[in-house]
């Protein structure tokens, strides 16, 4: 059976807490044997990223595992560095409202 995967993305914002969810998340999923990776830049990696380009991917996503999570609820913000940028005021959202 293949291994099971969460992505997760953050959008609309900073939320107080935030980091500390990203944390838990990740912390639960290595111990139920998941992968959690994180979607960089909100809405935009969703639109943007091209699994093919590894550039691309090194941009948008970040793998999530205890190490590199260990300290992120002691910051404000969010790690995976929200854009203000809703999924309404994207390009292909604009123009896919134009057809």
């Amino acid at each position: 059976m293949a291994r099971k995967r969460i992505g997760i993305l953050t959008g609309g914002g900073d939320v107080a807490g935030l980091n500390a969810v990203i944390k838990s998340v990740t912390y639960r999923g290595s111990e139920d044997d998941i992968e959690v990776v994180g979607l960089r830049r909100g809405w935009e990696a969703l639109t943007h990223l091209n699994l093919d380009d590894p550039n691309s991917r090194s941009h948008y996503v970040i793998p999530l595992n205890r190490e590199n999570t260990r300290t992120i609820d002691r910051r404000g913000g969010t790690v995976l560095h929200e854009p203000r940028q809703s999924l309404q005021n994207t390009k292909a959202a604009r123009s896919s409202r134009r057809q």
